[in-house]
């Protein structure tokens, strides 16, 4: 966003802020939250404290840079008030809270939480933070709610790392679903509505974060590894107590499962041909999108018993056979296959968010290492991506009672009808100075049950982020799973 597109947009930023700024204590600390925010939307160069105190005059740069690094100010109830605020602006009882993580590539041992580990970012295993971010996904957009900094292991048993770091005493170590399942359940306790839970096989291989999902009462359709050990026919289990002594023995303390359990790719290649099924997943710039799918019903494994019966599902493109992806779902047998397909295909909005956080927001562009500086930084950044979301679902909402096209409903316009309406000059966010990086993604517009169109009131035209293949995931997370 150039400066003036900024300065067009400074008073509905103004009274967006009015809702959030009141949060922070102290006067200055409201004052530098204002510019911080203003600094992210600008862009330019590296959106750090000192390029945003020079470029927006202000103040004295160690002042911003104290603000960020160890102002004496919380991030939680600004994130409450944006969950209040997703809520009433895009929420809808059918909504998808999709969690993933992403990487912040970084030199040194310094930076808290850093360490050699896989970096989605870059495609590979490198130095890097890891953040754990859940987003909200309806029919009028989609935005980030949340996030959590992993800390690995040998830094939380660390004690003189942690205080170099100003690591709270209380932060103990999380594996990345547990820091996703904290997510989710934060936007249940406080009655976020939403019906689904998405999530790639990190997620989906991890007996503790399904359950917790369903304990919570909510489905999911999250992926799996293609190597997972899964019970075709439901098994027996016998409880200790029953099972028979062998001779003068100690009596079995574990209860016996009987039943054979098959990896998840050996049923699936022995499926007939008809067994699959087109299933159209959304509409594309080019027709409808259409995958072919094969469902099964199965019992995974968990805590080395047999879970409650989900349905598997098998997604190949057409006429593909070797391509193929794996999702689990607790959702029961009345809810169609097709709907299934539609809110996986939505998977692909977190990972938007993410971009777009970065590119339009400065998501990863601070310079501080310490707990509280990240926490600080990056969730200005979420703020400054649910303002431009929020400012394009408003202008949906002017747009469609300012115009009478068909499939003008639930107050917003439909995105296919007026094309080039909403452009980026129209939301603040275009080709200025971040247009090289951020050239792209389309910030917060989801229809659920349907794919990314380009046609869909862009507020910037960012290229599709790069999908990573499940395959190349689950060889690469092989050994940090549990992490």
């Amino acid at each position: 966003m150039d400066e003036q597109q900024l300065l067009a947009l400074k008073p509905e930023l103004d009274q967006f802020l009015d809702r959030y700024v009141p949060l922070l204590a102290g006067d200055e600390n409201r004052v530098h939250a204002r510019r911080f925010v203003q600094g992210l939307l600008r862009g330019g160069e590296r959106r750090n404290t000192e390029n945003i105190a020079e470029t927006l005059d202000g103040g004295p740069v160690r002042c911003l840079q104290a603000f960020i690094t160890t102002g004496a100010w919380g991030d939680a109830p600004i994130l409450r008030q944006l969950r209040t605020e997703v809520g009433d602006q895009l929420g809808a009882p059918e909504a998808v809270l999709n969690v993933d993580e992403t990487g912040f590539p970084k030199k040194g041992t310094k930076s808290v939480g850093v360490k050699r580990q896989y970096c989605g970012t870059l495609g590979r295993t490198d130095n890097c933070q890891i953040g754990v971010f859940a987003n909200y996904c309806s029919t009028k957009g989609h935005t980030f709610i949340s996030r959590r900094l992993f800390l690995p292991e040998e830094w939380a048993n660390d004690r003189p790392r942690r205080q170099e770091a100003g690591v709270p005493d209380n932060v103990i170590f999380r594996t990345k679903p547990a820091l996703a399942l904290e997510l989710v359940a934060e936007a249940v306790a406080e009655g976020l509505p939403f019906a689904w839970v998405g999530g790639d096989c990190l997620y989906g291989d991890n007996p503790t974060f399904v359950q917790g999902v369903r304990a919570l009462g909510k489905w999911y359709v999250v992926d799996v590894a293609c190597d997972n050990l899964v019970w075709a026919e439901e098994p027996q289990v016998i409880p200790a107590h029953q099972r028979p002594r062998r001779g003068r023995g100690a009596a079995p303390k574990k209860p016996l499962v009987v039943g054979e359990r098959h990896r998840i790719d050996t049923l699936v290649a022995a499926l007939p041909a008809a067994a699959w099924r087109r299933v159209v997943v959304g509409a594309g710039s080019q027709g409808p999108r259409m995958y072919e799918y094969a469902e099964l019903r199965v019992w995974f494994s968990e805590d080395e018993l047999p879970g409650p019966a989900e349905r598997l599902l098998v997604r190949r493109a057409v006429g593909q056979v070797e391509d193929l992806k794996y999702h689990r779902s607790n959702a029961p047998a009345s809810v169609t296959l097709e709907k299934l397909a539609q809110v996986r295909g939505l998977r692909w909005t977190i990972e938007e968010d993410i971009q777009s956080c970065k590119g339009e927001c400065g998501l990863d562009e601070y310079e501080t290492r310490r707990w509280l500086g990240w926490h600080h930084h990056t969730v200005l950044s979420v703020l400054a991506l649910a303002f431009l979301v929020f400012q394009k679902h408003r202008l949906g909402e002017k747009r469609c009672s300012a115009t009478d096209h068909r499939g003008c409903t639930d107050g917003r316009a439909d995105a296919r009808a007026e094309p080039a309406r909403c452009t980026a000059a129209a939301v603040g966010t275009g080709d200025g100075a971040r247009g090289t990086r951020a050239a792209g993604a389309s910030v917060g517009g989801a229809h659920v049950g349907h794919s990314r169109d380009p046609q869909v009131v862009p507020v910037a035209t960012r290229t599709k982020p790069t999908r990573r293949r499940q395959s190349s995931q689950a060889t690469a997370r092989a050994t940090a799973t549990a992490k």
